[in-house]
């Protein structure tokens, strides 16, 4: 029986930690050091687990369109914040406040999203950590 409820429990144990070794951080992705705001329109929101995206066009410096993706918190999370699948829709501007990806693609975590009527969404995400705050 003592066997039995040892293995039982260290089986629970490892089988528990399972998701946390496939689980990324962000000090691995993204740059905390390099704050950025992107200014666009949304064209998609991807309202899922484990972390949902939201992807943006803007306009760069030679006025050409260049799509960006940008990393939020889970959808749980983010629904205790106020979201749902249809806060963020196609053609909304948004200022999207976070931290670019460290292998120099169109990718950033964000903290904040701020609207044009001057709300302010916040993401739910790794960027909100106390390393990353202002």
């Amino acid at each position: 029986m003592k066997f039995k409820l040892t293995f039982s429990l260290s089986l629970g144990i490892l089988l528990s930690a399972i998701p946390v070794l496939g689980h990324h951080s962000f000090a691995r992705e993204y740059d905390g050091s390099k704050p950025i705001t992107l200014k666009g329109s949304v064209t998609m929101l991807d309202f899922v687990n484990p972390h949902s995206w939201l992807y943006i066009d803007i306009k760069d410096a030679k006025g050409t369109t260049v799509s960006w993706g940008i990393e939020l918190g889970p959808m749980h999370d983010l629904k205790l914040q106020g979201w749902s699948k249809i806060t963020l829709k196609p053609g909304t501007k948004v200022a999207i406040e976070g931290f670019p990806a460290k292998n120099g693609s169109n990718t950033a975590n964000a903290r904040t999203v701020n609207l044009s009527d001057g709300q302010t969404l916040f993401t739910a995400g790794s960027a909100m950590s106390p390393q990353t705050k202002k």
